[in-house]
């Protein structure tokens, strides 16, 4: 086991540099590649790295930097136009799993309150495939654009269950109900009232990109410390926080340029790691009960988000392959579901064959929502290129004098540069022509 500080770093740089390297080579998408790497060299693997403080720390940054990264980048204006779908794909996100894991939790045997939390972990997602959209360009799309936004609202219903239960496990006797209301709405004012407020004044005065990176990075740490500090998880605090500074950081800004290159080539990384360290293989070979709960819990989650991309598409009208875009997004599982199942499981409402089981979803959603996603974004791509062909080879017509007599012919370039002529010699010939343009 490396126990050297400089040998750690060196490590995990080289498995930073090294990992995306390879996976290009075998053609599976990175974020698989490090969680398998995490599993090998964690400490139920190869035991190389101990799964230190400072790399789950590190590794949490990462998970708020996507969050951060997803609210900033979604197009408001998209947003608007799509806020009705969003608001109804997040009743579907969260309601459609939720129920479905009550049923399948009841057939497990478990109390109530089990049930309940656990149909909480079901409805909740994590983003954490958002980049491998923001990769392929197509973050504008309509599909992309309610998925974020449903996300809102399914995060926010999760951690609400979550923080009611909690409180009457933990905060029954220490936080009132009114102190716990009055932590969130100061929460909400800080950071989509005032922090905007402060980042547009300092942006005015200070225009370098070094400073305005870290006016964000710090506004996204006090924003995840805040949503903590109302029991309502830091991924939420850093994704309200990213929605607040939309406006204020450009998808193309330098500022947003140093947020991408730190968050996907340090942090992020570093946070699939960890995830992929908290892995234990062994409890595979340790008993039936584990695998069991693993498998219903796998077959709830992909059923129930895969139930709500279907409705969406129904409803809003969408293709095939944004539905897969939908799905893809929304039920790869990480921070929320490690906030859910660690909490339920200190508090007494989780077994261990429930957090052991948990861990195990992760690595299987992540897994499967990387090659969904990576697939849905890659043939949306070549659709908004094919368009975008299409309107530049768009049919060209030239209207032409022949003749003495002074006819005229329309000439029109197709997409295959084959020349198509018409003689328009007459007002009939006129009036046809006037319908093809």
């Amino acid at each position: 086991m490396i126990t050297n500080p400089l040998a750690i770093i060196s490590f995990v740089l080289a498995c930073i540099l090294l990992v995306p390297m390879v996976c290009r080579k075998i053609r599976i998408p990175s974020i698989v590649g490090f969680i398998i790497i995490g599993m090998l060299v964690g400490q139920y693997g190869l035991g190389v790295l101990d799964g230190s403080t400072s790399i789950q720390t590190l590794g949490k940054i990462g998970m708020l930097y996507i969050m951060l990264q997803a609210g900033i980048e979604v197009d408001v204006n998209d947003f608007r136009q799509q806020r009705t779908h969003a608001l109804i794909y997040g009743v579907y996100s969260f309601i459609f799993p939720f129920l479905l894991g009550l049923l399948t939790s009841k057939l497990l045997g478990f109390g109530w309150v089990t049930r309940t939390l656990m149909g909480a972990m079901y409805g909740s997602h994590t983003l954490m495939t958002y980049p491998i959209v923001s990769r392929y360009g197509v973050q504008k799309n309509a599909a992309v654009n309610i998925a974020i936004g449903g996300s809102m609202l399914t995060i926010t219903l999760s951690l609400l269950v979550l923080a009611i239960l909690r409180s009457n496990f933990v905060y029954t006797d220490s936080i009132s109900t009114i102190g716990l209301i009055a932590r969130i709405v100061t929460t909400l004012v800080v950071v989509l009232l005032i922090f905007p407020w402060l980042a547009q004044r300092f942006f005015k005065r200070w225009s370098d990109a070094t400073s305005g990176f870290m006016v964000v990075m710090t506004m996204m740490m006090i924003s995840a410390w805040l949503a903590d500090w109302a029991e309502m998880e830091g991924i939420l605090g850093a994704f309200l926080c990213g929605v607040a500074l939309n406006r204020l950081v450009p998808n193309l800004s330098p500022v947003m340029q140093r947020i991408n290159f730190v968050g996907n080539n340090l942090f992020v990384p570093l946070f699939l790691l960890g995830v992929g360290m908290m892995i234990d293989v062994s409890l595979l070979w340790a008993g039936w009960t584990t695998i069991i709960i693993a498998l219903v819990m796998i077959a709830t989650k992909l059923l129930g988000k895969w139930g709500a991309a279907w409705l969406a598409q129904k409803s809003f009208e969408l293709q095939g392959v944004e539905r897969q875009m939908m799905f893809g997004l929304t039920h790869a599982t990480a921070a929320g579901t490690l906030a859910i199942v660690t909490i339920g499981y200190e508090t007494g409402i989780f077994s261990a064959e429930i957090l052991n089981a948990a861990v195990l979803m992760i690595l299987v959603l992540c897994t499967s929502a990387s090659f969904v996603t990576e697939y849905a974004a890659k043939q949306l791509a070549l659709q908004e290129e094919a368009r975008m062909e299409a309107d530049k080879t768009d049919d060209s017509w030239q209207l032409m004098t022949v003749g003495e007599n002074r006819h005229y012919e329309l000439r029109e370039l197709g997409e295959l540069g084959e020349l198509r002529e018409m003689d328009l010699a007459s007002e009939s010939d006129w009036a046809e022509a006037m319908k093809l343009i």
